[in-house]
């Protein structure tokens, strides 16, 4: 049975070359669970790259090195494809911190690197979390689904019924 589980992360990137901090956040439903590779699917919001966007990406757990990698992926405003990724590194030492802070890369399609930054996992948001790993449909994952379907909806083209009007 695959293992299905909702999570958001929220923080800032940089710009590489320096200028002001921007906010970031991505939530996605992660389904899987074989072979510790699971598929991310949901929103992310990296302004001034892309307001809202579908988010598509993959999430691997390692247990040597102990590792949780992320890689997702979503398209600008500008309509350019763009790519964040990151590594959470479990440590016993440092349980708390190295399993909510995710050091990540925003960069584009072919690589080059556009910012750097951190994203948390909010601690009050532990009880929906831990629910969404439930078999049945959480709250969040109910949400995560309807927005990312209102934001895919937004970003289709309109239909010859829809010009005319």
């Amino acid at each position: 049975m695959p293992i299905t589980f909702v999570e958001s992360m929220r923080g800032s990137v940089t710009p590489q070359g320096g200028g002001e901090a921007h906010p970031l956040c991505f939530h996605v439903e992660a389904l899987g669970g074989q072979g510790g590779r699971f598929r991310l699917s949901g929103v992310v919001h990296a302004s001034p790259w892309a307001e809202e966007a579908v988010a598509e990406g993959t999430l691997e757990l390692s247990l040597l090195p102990p590792r949780i990698a992320y890689e997702v992926g979503f398209t600008s405003d500008t309509g350019q494809r763009l790519r964040l990724h990151g590594a959470k590194r479990p440590s016993p030492l440092r349980l708390l911190s190295s399993m909510t802070v995710l050091e990540i890369t925003l960069e584009t399609a072919e690589g080059t690197a556009l910012a750097r930054g951190t994203l948390r996992f909010d601690l009050l948001e532990l009880p929906e979390f831990a629910a969404s790993w439930l078999s049945v449909r959480s709250r969040a994952a109910r949400q995560l689904r309807a927005r990312r379907v209102a934001v895919a909806r937004r970003d289709l083209p309109p239909t010859a019924a829809q010009s005319k009007a």
